[in-house]
């Protein structure tokens, strides 16, 4: 993946787990974190890229990388 590459160790969303289950996405991982903010904690998926890189990850998550200026859907 496109991630993988850039050298992350792991794919953190916000989803239905029956729908990402199948992309190998689970919540198994992600007990010992949280979110800032109002967020359904089973709904808190990840993908490991490295094994055993969420093993011991634990703490309230913050937004890395670039913003990207959101596209007018305007005509």
């Amino acid at each position: 993946t496109e991630a993988a590459r850039l050298g992350h160790g792991a794919i953190l969303l916000v989803g239905d787990a029956p729908y990402y289950g199948r992309f190998g996405f689970s919540a198994a991982k992600t007990g010992a974190l949280a979110m800032p903010g109002p967020y359904e904690r089973h709904r808190l998926l990840a993908l490991e890229l490295m094994e055993g890189v969420l093993d011991d990850a634990h703490g309230t998550l913050k937004a890395a990388g670039r913003k990207q200026k959101a596209q007018s859907l305007a005509a």
